[in-house]
């Protein structure tokens, strides 16, 4: 926990992926809000089919973070770590010539008396 999934527009190729995730996860633990970085698993997402409006304008392209987080954070502490994901976002990706890039990030809260863990060694 957490977990960190990016979703992005195939437009946006090359994008240094893994580099954009690791930059995420070491951000997220230099906030302090994750005591162990093995803690934080990110993963991305290529999205080949997708419309952005109705599909009309080939210049718009989106980076779209889903992090998902046990309850009890408070919004404060989310509104920051949503934040600062957000300007990793904007260091890691590039202007691309002739594209308008929508970047967001989501807040996902889960459960934390109904969600499972196991580590197996």
């Amino acid at each position: 926990m957490p977990h960190i999934h990016l979703e992005y527009s195939e437009n946006l190729q090359p994008l240094d992926v893994k580099g954009t995730l690791t930059a995420l996860n070491r951000a997220f633990f230099e906030s302090g809000y994750v005591s162990d970085i093995n803690d934080i698993k990110s993963r991305a997402v290529c999205q080949q089919n997708y419309v952005i409006g109705l599909g009309e304008a080939s210049g718009e392209a989106y980076l779209h973070v889903k992090v998902s987080l046990l309850s009890g954070r408070s919004t404060a502490v989310q509104q920051e770590i949503s934040a600062l994901l957000l300007n990793v976002l904007q260091q890691q990706v590039p202007p691309h010539a002739g594209l308008r890039i929508q970047m967001c990030v989501e807040m996902l809260e889960m459960n934390k008396e109904t969600y499972s863990k196991q580590v197996v060694k």
